[in-house]
């Protein structure tokens, strides 16, 4: 049975996130300080935090205000609990609009973004850019179709949970994730890949101005848009 979109489980956040590595953190991280550095760039808000690994490692960099918002309550939980300096809300992203203008670059990073419908998407994306300031920055980090075109199938995951069978394959522009945890229980998490339509990219870019909107093929390879790209990608997972 397929999830509603962007909803993980708790088992799914122990399983996968909570053991990321300090240095993946530490690039993407350093990523972001590239596309939006201090001292202009102060205040940040990161969309679908998580467990706030990225907030907290932005505050550890000196920016002033870090906000996480998440919609999953277990992962804000964990957040409050690790501190160590951002603030977090608890709110559904397609539900919460922030104060226009209040921070300087909103980030989505973990490839959370275009998980809804085309309209879902526009308008989560227009929440969004009106809480950034006029020259503020949107980074979006998503997944790369390409890739993930050609790397369809099946392979063993060994986590700190024990083998985890995945089945990836890619229909249209979703890209279908099946998990088989160690107890036997299965997990299927729809995802989008690759992109964010033409309308979602102008409508951002409109409202941020001229070298706003930020894509990278990698993550040392931030790239400052005049005009929306086509397609925006990240690196390729």
């Amino acid at each position: 049975m397929c999830a509603e979109p962007n909803a993980y489980s708790l088992r799914w956040l122990k399983v996968f996130h909570a053991g990321i590595d300090e240095a993946r953190t530490t690039q993407e991280t350093t990523f972001i300080c590239g596309c939006a550095p201090l001292p202009e760039f102060r205040k940040v808000i990161d969309v679908c935090c998580g467990m706030g690994r990225h907030a907290r490692a932005l505050s550890n960099h000196g920016y002033s205000v870090v906000t996480g918002v998440d919609l999953d309550a277990d992962a804000i939980a964990e957040a409050c609990e690790l501190a160590g300096g951002p603030s977090y809300v608890h709110a559904d992203i397609r539900d919460y609009q922030p104060e226009p203008g209040a921070f300087d670059v909103a980030i989505v990073m973990g490839q959370s973004f275009g998980h809804f419908d085309p309209a879902t998407n526009r308008d989560g994306l227009g929440r969004l850019t009106t809480s950034v300031r006029g020259g503020g920055r949107v980074v979006l980090d998503l997944w790369n179709q390409e890739f993930f075109a050609a790397h369809q199938g099946e392979r063993e995951l060994k986590t700190p949970c024990g083998v985890v069978r995945e089945n990836k394959r890619v229909v249209g522009d979703r890209l279908l994730v099946h998990l088989d945890y160690p107890d036997g229980s299965p997990r299927t998490i729809r995802m989008a890949v690759g992109y964010a339509d033409a309308n979602e990219r102008s409508g951002a870019v409109n409202r941020l101005g001229p070298l706003a909107f930020l894509h990278g093929l990698r993550y040392h390879e931030p790239r400052l848009s005049r005009q929306a790209p086509d397609p925006i990608r990240s690196r390729a997972l």
